[in-house]
């Protein structure tokens, strides 16, 4: 008897102790690992790393701005590049939020102050039980009920960045940045052509004005886009398109190197352009192509009052009486012309 009452008295004075400690010291938080479980959170400077180390999701802020946002980079690369943020249209003001798997299986991000910013609740097909960071680079959210189920994952939801493995559907949008510290949609697009049985692909400005058309799919490549074939001799991207229905369909490349730690990316860049790089451990990024192949052709490149002459080495330049307005001379009235234009 006397037994059992120290054994009572022992559990009570843990429980009490347990309470006193730190919240920190239980509380739910990420600290390294590939994933988020049920009911735990990331927040500061904390990340998730995939399994073979290439890609890291975590909090990050563009050069200049206050504005916080998730995303994933390449973990081992210094200058960090950008594949996919969460947030981009609703930035965190002035520093990092917390991005929590809740108990009832979705995932949520906050401000420093509790505001709902972002979430995956409307786009999610089922409760999830955790959230991972993939391999391939996707953030996925694995099923309550079994763990290889997918209930949502960043590659359907992509921002401006194509990976290797990646499947682009019919339906799937690609948005260029806003601008290089701004990555809020800005106004140029890549999808396939939504009508269908259409195989093929549109790079668009304001999403209804088309550049670029890939042309059909036919074998091999596409008729007008054949840097993006899936010919073995072509040493930079091989493609794959599948058609299941006229609805569904997707394409996706693969990467093709002798290299060990060889990478590869097609990314819709903020001045309009589709363009795939790759790069060799321990060097920097190298363009293998970019699309449109003469520039010029991308809408609006110059501002309405410019010109573009894709033989000079400056693109752009201005119409007679404006002047450049930034560094691409998007131009706005020069001096002379307004003083004309106020005289009248």
């Amino acid at each position: 008897m006397a037994t059992d009452s120290l054994f009572v008295c022992y559990c009570f004075l843990s429980v009490l102790y347990m309470l006193s400690l730190p919240h920190n010291c239980h509380s739910l938080t990420v600290d390294g690992g590939d994933s988020i479980a049920l009911g735990a959170s990331l927040t500061g400077n904390q990340s998730i790393v995939s399994k073979n180390g290439t890609f890291e999701l975590g909090f990050f802020c563009p050069n200049g701005t206050n504005n916080w946002y998730i995303g994933i980079w390449y973990a081992q690369i210094t200058e960090k590049t950008i594949i996919w943020v969460a947030n981009r249209e609703t930035p965190i003001r002035n520093k990092p939020g917390v991005l929590k798997l809740s108990t009832d299986g979705y995932l949520k991000l906050y401000d420093s102050e509790g505001r709902s910013i972002w979430s995956t609740r409307k786009k999610q097909k089922a409760i999830a039980s955790r959230a991972i960071i993939l391999d391939s680079g996707s953030f996925a959210m694995l099923g309550g009920h079994t763990i290889s189920e997918i209930v949502w994952e960043s590659f359907l939801y992509p921002t401006n960045t194509i990976l290797s493995g990646m499947k682009v559907w019919k339906g799937i949008k690609l948005t260029s940045w806003r601008s290089s510290s701004d990555p809020a949609p800005g106004p140029f697009s890549f999808q396939m052509d939504p009508t269908p049985g259409k195989t093929d692909f549109l790079l668009l400005y304001n999403n209804n004005i088309s550049y670029l058309n890939s042309g059909e799919w036919v074998g091999n490549q596409f008729t007008n886009m054949p840097e993006m074939s899936n010919k073995d001799s072509s040493k930079i991207l091989k493609t794959a398109f599948v058609k299941i229905s006229p609805t569904r369909m997707y394409f996706t490349f693969d990467q093709i190197s002798l290299f060990d730690s060889f990478t590869q990316r097609v990314v819709l860049d903020k001045s309009g352009d589709l363009a795939a790089y790759n790069r060799i451990s321990g060097s920097s990024w190298n363009l293998i192509w970019s699309i449109p192949r003469d520039l010029c052709l991308v809408y609006n490149l110059c501002g309405a009052y410019g010109a573009c002459n894709s033989n000079n080495l400056q693109f752009c330049s201005c119409l007679e009486g404006f002047k450049p307005r930034d560094n691409r001379a998007c131009c706005m009235p020069g001096k002379l012309l307004l003083q004309s234009l106020r005289s009248h």
